[in-house]
């Protein structure tokens, strides 16, 4: 990828930096001693989303144009909520940012994956399906399953059925990294949403 970007090709890093939280917080979640555990993701990207869609943190005055990510204060800078005031904000709709998940359309919309559509809309169609994200470190391939189907949901664009990601597979080969790839940015397979 650093190849491309260096080549001036455009690419997106949406995949490897959602497989390396994933990684970071199941290394986490699947210890018996998660104090003990040491994994390295890049965490300012859950910051950015906790602030971005439940509006956790504190707005910061941008001087220049930059990533949307640095708007927001970090770790230090989240508001403090207390279990009951943070399960409102998670359980109820009213204190959630819809609108930075979904493409704004004033009419109903209809997507086929035929090869034809804009490149946002394309994009906005890979995150809603299920599929096995990759991130390649060194000589190995490290997967992790993404089914999206309760997000999907939400929001009316619902692909897949709960549990058809059969294999848990953490691990991959260089030819079954590249195929999981692959199909995680798979285009004109002629799907509707």
């Amino acid at each position: 990828m650093a190849s491309m970007m260096a080549n001036g090709r455009r690419v997106s890093i949406a995949i490897s930096v959602l497989t390396s939280i994933y990684e970071g917080l199941n290394t986490i979640a699947t210890s018996s001693r998660p104090a003990c555990t040491s994994p390295s993701f890049p965490v300012h990207f859950v910051y950015a989303w906790l602030a971005s869609y439940f509006k956790t943190h504190y707005l910061v005055w941008q001087g220049l144009c930059g990533p949307k990510m640095t708007i927001f204060s970090g770790e230090g800078g989240g508001k403090y909520y207390d279990p009951q005031e943070a399960h409102k904000r998670i359980h109820k709709a009213e204190f959630v940012s819809w609108a930075c998940n979904m493409i704004v359309k004033n009419r109903t919309f209809k997507f086929v994956d035929n090869g034809d559509a804009e490149e946002l809309d394309h994009n906005y169609f890979v995150a809603i399906r299920s599929s096995y994200l990759t991130l390649r470190q060194g000589d190995k391939f490290i997967t992790e399953p993404y089914s999206p189907h309760r997000f999907g949901r939400q929001f009316g664009y619902f692909q897949d059925v709960p549990g058809t990601l059969k294999y848990d597979t953490r691990a991959a080969s260089l030819e079954e990294g590249l195929r999981y790839w692959r199909l995680c940015i798979l285009s004109k397979s002629s799907s509707k949403a």
